[in-house]
């Protein structure tokens, strides 16, 4: 256990949670930054924030946020949260049962009989964010959707969805024990 630790009632208590921020930087001027329950409440909040010295050398949010949804049998189960005027959605903090900060952050989700852990760990040698799953328990085959939020816009300004986007993608199918 970490020296900075937060159990399921701590988590689920969004008047609690949402103070708790998270920052970690590496050497290049990059970071990432949230609040502990993965919901970005500042537009300086981001999963990769970096310096785009071949643009205008400001730092850009690149990666905003990554969202994962668990799928059993029929019942699907999202585990993120976003901040709108005067609600939540989706409510994902709910499954959370614990954060540990060392010697990098972890959340772990409980959904039914599945524990799922979320690592996200920032690269010190480059402009990079690595997220690992760990699928650790689940008592039924589980899928998991990843959803990540891209921004590619200055940490100073905000941004709107964005049509011209490549939105293709390489499906990619993952056996048990296959790292993702």
């Amino acid at each position: 256990m970490s020296y900075i630790h937060f159990d399921k009632t701590q988590l689920i208590n969004l008047n609690y949670s949402l103070d708790k921020e998270i920052i970690r930087s590496n050497p290049l001027g990059c970071y990432t930054s949230t609040t502990i329950i993965g919901c970005n409440t500042r537009k300086y909040h981001g999963l990769l924030v970096a310096p785009q010295p071949q643009i205008d050398g400001q730092l850009h949010v690149l990666l905003s946020n990554v969202h994962e949804t668990i799928v059993q049998k029929d019942a699907v189960f999202n585990l993120g949260i976003n901040k709108y005027p005067g609600n939540y959605s989706p409510r994902g903090h709910k499954y959370l049962e614990d954060f540990d900060s060392e010697p990098i952050p972890k959340l772990t989700y409980r959904v039914g009989g599945v524990i799922l852990e979320k690592e996200i760990i920032l690269d010190s040698t480059e402009d990079r964010v690595m997220i690992r799953y760990t699928l650790v328990d689940a008592v039924v085959p589980t899928k998991l959707r990843i959803n990540p939020f891209l921004a590619f816009r200055g940490y100073h300004g905000l941004s709107k969805a964005n049509t011209y986007v490549n939105k293709k993608l390489k499906n990619q199918k993952w056996r048990t024990g296959q790292a993702l």
